[in-house]
C-alpha cells in the first residue's frame, strides 16, 4: 500500500474543511510582501475566501518571513476559532481529520515553541505521507515504513520527535473518544533510529567575558544576565521588572518570551529563583534608569522599539553571530553560554546538586547527562593525590 493512499468516501461528498494557511512571500519591486487568505462570513451565513496582502518595507527576506509567520499564526487561529470539524458517519475518519481536531481543540495547550515544532512535523512529514489514511487503516507496519521513508533525510533525533508527535496526537484522540477501539499501532514495537545528540557547544569563561566586554547596551546587560545566572535566553527576554528583587538579590523566573510574546518557563522546576551577583545588580539598576529601558504594558526589562520582548532568533542573527564573528569566537547560539556557565561551575569543584539548582533542572540526572563528561578541578586534584600515593 502506498504512503499516499486515497480513502474512499463511499460516494458522498467530503465535508469542506479549512486548512492552515501557509501563505506566500514574494518580492515586489524590492519589497517583500506576504499573501494569504482569510474566511469572511457573508450576510446569508456562508463564508467567502478573501485574499489578503501585506508589505514589509525595509525588511530582509529572513526578517520579513519571520514577521509573516507571526501574522499567519494569528490568521490560522482566527480561521479555526469557531470551526466545526465533522465527517459523515459513513465516511472513513482520516488521520488528517484527527489532526485538524487536535489543532482546533488541543494544540493551544502547548507552549509556543512546542506547538511550532509539532506544526513543522505535521506539515513537512506526517500530513503529506499519512494524512489521507483512514485512522482504522494505520498499523505498526505502515508507521514503520513511514519511518524508513523519512529516515535517510533526517537525524535520528528528528525522526524520534516526529513519531512522538504522531503518537501524542493519536493518544489524545483516543482519550477524547474521537477514535474508538484498540490502538492499531504498537508504537513500543517500532524500530527507531538511534537518537544521537550533537555534542554541546561550550563557550569558555574567557570567551564569555570577551563577548560581554565588546557588546553594546542593552545587549551587554542581556549577556551579563545570561552569564552570571545560567538562565535561558527566553527567560532573560521574558524577565519583568517585578521579578527582580534588589533587596534579597534574587531573580524570580516567572515568564519566558518567544517570538515577542510572554509565556510560562520550560518547566515547573525552571521557575525556581536564582541569586543575583553584585555586578548584575549594578548593571540592571543602571539599565532601568537608562534610555535603553522602555516602559511597556508587559513590564518587561528588555524590549524592542515596539515595546515587545526581543525575539531570541533576531538577537542571535543580528547581534550574537556578528559579534562572535568579529571576535573570532566559534559560531554558536545563546545556549553555549549556559553550557559554559555549567562547565565553569563544575570545573571549580561545585557539587553537581548545586549546579542542578543553579540551572534549575528538575532532576540531577539531567545535569549529569549533559555535563557528566566535564572533569572538574576537584576531580583532577583527587586523581593526582591518589597517583602520588600509589605511584610515588
Amino acid at each position: 500500500m502506498s504512503l499516499h493512499n486515497e480513502v474512499s468516501t463511499g460516494g458522498k461528498k467530503p465535508v469542506v474543511r479549512r486548512r492552515g494557511q501557509t501563505g506566500a512571500l514574494v518580492n515586489r519591486n524590492g519589497v517583500w510582501c506576504g499573501r494569504w487568505r482569510e474566511y469572511v462570513k457573508q450576510l446569508d451565513g456562508t463564508e467567502k475566501s478573501v485574499e489578503k496582502f501585506k508589505a514589509f518595507p525595509g525588511l530582509s527576506e529572513r526578517a520579513a518571513r519571520a514577521e509573516f509567520q507571526d501574522l499567519l499564526v494569528e490568521v490560522n487561529e482566527a480561521n479555526t476559532k469557531d470551526r466545526k470539524i465533522t465527517c459523515p458517519s459513513s465516511q472513513a475518519l482520516t488521520l488528517l481529520t484527527v489532526i485538524e481536531k487536535w489543532r482546533s481543540l488541543l494544540s493551544g495547550n502547548l507552549k509556543p515553541r512546542g506547538k511550532a515544532a509539532a506544526e513543522s512535523h505535521l506539515k513537512a512529514h506526517i500530513i503529506p505521507k499519512l494524512g489521507n489514511y483512514a485512522e482504522s487503516e494505520l498499523s505498526t507496519e505502515i508507521i514503520q515504513r513511514f519511518i524508513q521513508d523519512i529516515k535517510p533525510k533526517l537525524s535520528g533525533k528528528s525522526v524520534v520527535n516526529i513519531v512522538s508527535t504522531l503518537r501524542t496526537i493519536l493518544y489524545h484522540a483516543r482519550k477524547q473518544e474521537w477514535i474508538k477501539g484498540d490502538e492499531p499501532v504498537k508504537f513500543d514495537s517500532l524500530i527507531l533510529p538511534e537518537k544521537v545528540s550533537e555534542p554541546a557547544v561550550f563557550l569558555t569563561a574567557a570567551e564569555i567575558k570577551q563577548l560581554i566586554k565588546s557588546a553594546r547596551e542593552p545587549f551587554k546587560t542581556i549577556l551579563l544576565c545570561l552569564a552570571s545566572t545560567g538562565m535561558r535566553i527566553n527567560e532573560v527576554l521574558g524577565l519583568r521588572v517585578e521579578d527582580v528583587d534588589f533587596k534579597t538579590k534574587t531573580i524570580r523566573i516567572q515568564k519566558s518570551a518567544y517570538k515577542g510574546k510572554l509565556g510560562t518557563p520550560k518547566s515547573k522546576a525552571s521557575m525556581a529563583p536564582v541569586p543575583m551577583c553584585a555586578a548584575l545588580q549594578k548593571a540592571l539598576t543602571t539599565h532601568l534608569k537608562s534610555k535603553h529601558y522602555r516602559e511597556n504594558p508587559l513590564g518587561v526589562v528588555f524590549t524592542n522599539r515596539n515595546e515587545r520582548p526581543y525575539s531570541d532568533n533576531k538577537l542571535r542573527v543580528y547581534k550574537l553571530h556578528p559579534l562572535t564573528k568579529k571576535l573570532g569566537i566559534k559560531h554558536c547560539g545563546f545556549h553555549a553560554i549556559r553550557h559554559g556557565v555549567a562547565s565553569e561551575l563544575i570545573d571549580a569543584g561545585t557539587p553537581i546538586t548545586v549546579v542542578r539548582d543553579q540551572l534549575r533542572h528538575s532532576d540531577v540526572r539531567t545535569t549529569l547527562d549533559l555535563y557528566g563528561h566535564v572533569v572538574g578541578n576537584a576531580q583532577r586534584k583527587a586523581v593526582e593525590g591518589l597517583a602520588k600515593k600509589l605511584v610515588a
